[in-house]
């Protein structure tokens, strides 16, 4: 509710969010133009103008030359099912029977869904990481074999970072970039994720084959708006709501990898499933 104090705008932007979002206002109905804002809410034009804009940002309108606003159709949100670290990037893998049920839950006599075609686009390449992502590593140091009486200037080390898109039946699903250390893994077999013998295997499996015991995982989570790279790549409008994990990989407490995972809010569901362990013997 907005108080007194509050831009005017926030009066109408909230009144028509809540329509929406409460079906009072359909998928594909027209959004009160400019001018009926301003006699319906007994605003000014910069208002109705500001409030519409939001809307459009939010994802919740789209705007049509010359035809006015219309109420966005938005697709059920389907689900992700954690614990798929086989996928490669991300911990989150789709439902490839495209039903969301398992094979054995199908009514007798009534035929399963088509399976799902679902395919990822990699990118492999060495880089100087965001320093976000080399705190995170702890690779902000100098570049391996600088010795520490070098006049030059410390630069962080570099990083093997492979992004990844996920489509289903065509549809980006997610966005995921993956960060290792370079010199953890360089002159291995696992040194590129998605090529040669351990292609696709995901970082826990990779990283057992050079003596290396992940022991534990690390997910931080948070919404935010969508970059315009970040939407356009997942087709969606820019602005547009993302969820967005922080996933870190560590052996013994240090990590040897993390990612940055980006999934439309509006398209999906995460969902989690834990093991609970048994009585103490």
């Amino acid at each position: 509710m907005s108080r007194s104090t509050d831009p005017v705008y926030l009066r109408v932007l909230e009144d028509l969010r809540m329509r929406i979002t409460e079906g009072v206002l359909e998928p594909g109905a027209r959004v009160p133009s400019r001018n009926a804002i301003i006699t319906r809410y007994g605003v000014g034009e910069t208002a109705a103008k500001h409030a519409l804009a939001v809307l459009a940002a939010e994802g919740l309108i789209e705007p049509r030359a010359g035809s006015g606003s219309y109420v966005r159709k938005v697709p059920a949100p389907c689900e992700l099912e954690h614990d798929r670290l086989y996928f490669p990037g991300s911990p989150f893998g789709i439902d490839e029977a495209g039903d969301g049920q398992p094979q054995d839950a199908v009514p007798a006599g009534q035929q399963q869904p088509a399976a799902r075609y679902v395919s990822w686009e990699h990118h492999t390449e060495r880089i100087v990481p965001p320093l976000s992502v080399a705190r995170r590593l702890g690779v902000t140091g100098r570049q391996a074999g600088m010795s520490p009486g070098t006049a030059a200037a410390p630069s962080p080390a570099l990083v093997t970072a492979t992004r990844y898109r996920m489509t289903a039946d065509g549809q980006p699903v997610q966005l995921a970039t993956s960060y290792e250390p370079a010199g953890l893994t360089e002159g291995t077999a696992v040194a590129l994720p998605e090529h040669g013998g351990y292609a696709g295997r995901g970082v826990i499996e990779r990283m057992r084959v050079i003596g290396i015991e992940v022991d534990q995982v690390v997910e931080e989570m948070a919404v935010r708006r969508s970059l315009l790279a970040e939407a356009a790549a997942l087709t969606m409008p820019a602005g547009s709501a993302v969820i967005v994990i922080e996933r870190t990989h560590l052996a013994g407490g240090v990590p040897v990898e993390t990612a940055d995972i980006i999934i439309p809010a509006e398209r999906y569901r995460l969902r989690y499933r834990f093991g609970v362990p048994g009585p103490a013997a």
